[in-house]
């Protein structure tokens, strides 16, 4: 008699099942790699967040720490794990299929309805925040090529960056420390402190908290990916429209 197909039959999930529970790094070694690509950015002048970002020269500037720190934490991952012997897969790199593909752009809908509504209750509390140097960025793009790169980066780039770091890097350490719950908790907490932004950290750390799930729920970043890329997306869309 045939059986159904579960998540659990794959032996890539298994295996990454196992290296979700034992990842063979800490946090603070994860820390100190995070502290070490800051440190670099600091050198090279991209944590000052470029002026004029409604001109081309502070548009390109933007662009270039956006992709640059990207790349920074990439190579920074790609030694890290050299050095560990391990393969890029720990990270929950896996499995990139329709399961995950759905449930990341359920879950990227989702996050973009919750925490707009959240984002809009507090401001009536709190006041307008800062704008953050992207909305900057959109609101000074003046034509469709600078657009679709903003897309690129914000949409695509920036969650990939952001979910090797927080939910496949941090997460796995917080999870054997504390358990799923408090591991799920702390990424979260770890994830808007991260954003330093006082009046965004309460949505910052409900959206923390559905991508660290939907990880831990598929055993694969690539849910968390797409649903973060779909937030980001829609948001970008969202103050394009506003712009015009």
């Amino acid at each position: 008699m045939m059986t159904a197909y579960t998540p659990a039959d794959n032996s890539e999930t298994k295996i990454q099942n196992y290296a979700l529970r034992n990842p063979h790094w800490n946090f603070w070694q994860a820390l100190y790699l995070i502290l070490l690509v800051y440190l670099a950015e600091f050198f090279l002048g991209w944590l000052k967040i470029p002026s004029y970002l409604g001109n081309l020269q502070g548009f390109v500037n933007y662009l270039i720490i956006g992709f640059g720190e990207a790349l920074l934490f990439f190579l920074a991952l790609i030694i890290f794990f050299k050095l560990l012997r391990r393969p890029l897969s720990d990270l929950g790199i896996i499995n990139f299929g329709l399961r995950n593909l759905s449930l990341g752009l359920i879950g990227g809908v989702a996050l973009f309805f919750i925490v707009g509504i959240l984002g809009n209750f507090l401001v009536n509390y709190l006041g307008i925040p800062k704008p953050q140097s992207f909305a900057l960025a959109v609101e000074g793009a003046d034509s469709f090529w600078q657009f679709g790169l903003l897309l690129l980066l914000g949409g695509i780039i920036v969650p990939f960056k952001e979910e090797l770091v927080f939910r496949g890097l941090i997460y796995p350490t917080l999870r054997k420390g504390y358990g799923r719950g408090g591991g799920i908790l702390l990424t979260a907490l770890f994830f808007g402190l991260m954003h330093f932004d006082f009046i965004r950290f309460l949505p910052l750390f409900i959206g923390g908290i559905v991508l660290t799930w939907l990880y831990e729920k598929t055993q694969s970043l690539w849910s968390s990916i797409i649903a973060h890329g779909v937030w980001n997306i829609l948001m970008t869309i969202l103050m394009w429209l506003q712009k015009g």
